[in-house]
């Protein structure tokens, strides 16, 4: 697949007194064609014969044309699915919940109740969309489970990775703005609000009412405490805490986040703690030894 304006070349390289000569492509922008590339070998399900009564589409479901719902599926009561989306098997969606044009669901993903999940979005195997977010209250030495009557809305071409999870919000929705990309094993929680563009890597998990801001990226293990703000443009560091609100465009790392100048001074620092301990070791002996001689003379 050559795009317009591509051409093959030859180039000459004198090496040793040899020449090479080397074929290669030349494009505008390698990466972007080295993906077009990479398509042509991704891999293609196609629906088995025979299977098409093997799942339960309830009556009052409403499937756009030309979608395809492998055996073993569950779509429940009034549910919609735009044209073109595919539901691979083990897939179950929740009564009323509205799934747009072009989606594509992997094996055993769990869609609750009321969710919304927009156009072209990509939900990976096993993840769990509108579980009941993690909300109780103690009182007088009982723990009260709070009702988790709220929803999830994903926007379009959101791409969610295997095992993540998205909770359902107490109250109003979850909501998962444009092309969000999220890792394998993330945590979503309640309420929280991710503005589109943002990208999350594996193994992070953001706490309930928080806020993350447009086009944000998250190193892996980042943790996000509750109720706290995040700027458009930021950058988060593996393994950062944030436990305050951030300022966009910055770039944070450590436990506690903070500006990464700021760390790697600390950082800097840390490393340098043994040599830094025994020096005051040597200067308490020091001094004591002081301290000993200054006695002897007052006795003298």
């Amino acid at each position: 697949m050559v795009e317009k304006g591509f051409f093959l070349k030859k180039k000459d390289k004198i090496e040793s007194g040899k020449i090479k000569t080397k074929n290669f492509i030349e494009v505008e922008n390698p990466y972007i064609s080295m993906i077009k590339l990479l398509s042509l070998w991704e891999y293609k399900s196609s629906f088995p014969e025979g299977a098409e009564n093997l799942s339960f589409i309830s009556k009052t479901a409403k499937i756009g044309r030309d979608c395809l719902i492998f055996p073993f599926c569950y779509i429940g009561d009034d549910v919609e699915v735009g044209e073109n989306s595919i539901l691979f098997p083990g897939v179950f969606v929740g009564d009323k919940s509205k799934i747009g044009k072009g989606v594509v669901v992997f094996p055993n993903t769990v869609i609750y109740p009321f969710t919304e999940i927009g156009d072209n979005s990509i939900i990976h195997a096993g993840a769990v969309i509108g579980a009941d977010g993690f909300g109780y209250i103690s009182y007088f030495g009982d723990i009260l489970k709070i009702p988790q009557v709220g929803k999830v809305k994903i926007g379009s071409r959101v791409e969610i990775g295997a095992n993540s999870c998205v909770d359902r919000a107490t109250m109003g929705q979850t909501e998962i703005g444009d092309d969000v990309k999220i890792d394998n094993l993330v945590q979503i929680a309640h309420n929280v609000k991710i503005g589109k563009g943002t990208r999350i890597a594996a193994l992070c998990g953001v706490a309930g009412s928080s806020k993350i801001g447009e086009y944000c990226v998250f190193g892996g293990q980042v943790g996000v405490v509750d109720h706290v703000s995040v700027g458009d443009f930021s950058i988060v560091a593996a393994r950062a805490a944030i436990i305050s609100d951030v300022e966009g465009g910055k770039v944070i790392m450590g436990e506690p986040a903070m500006d990464r100048a700021k760390f790697l001074k600390i950082h800097a620092l840390y490393l340098k703690l043994p040599e830094i301990y025994e020096k005051i070791k040597k200067l308490e002996s020091e001094v004591e030894e002081l301290k000993k001689l200054k006695g002897e003379r007052e006795n003298k």
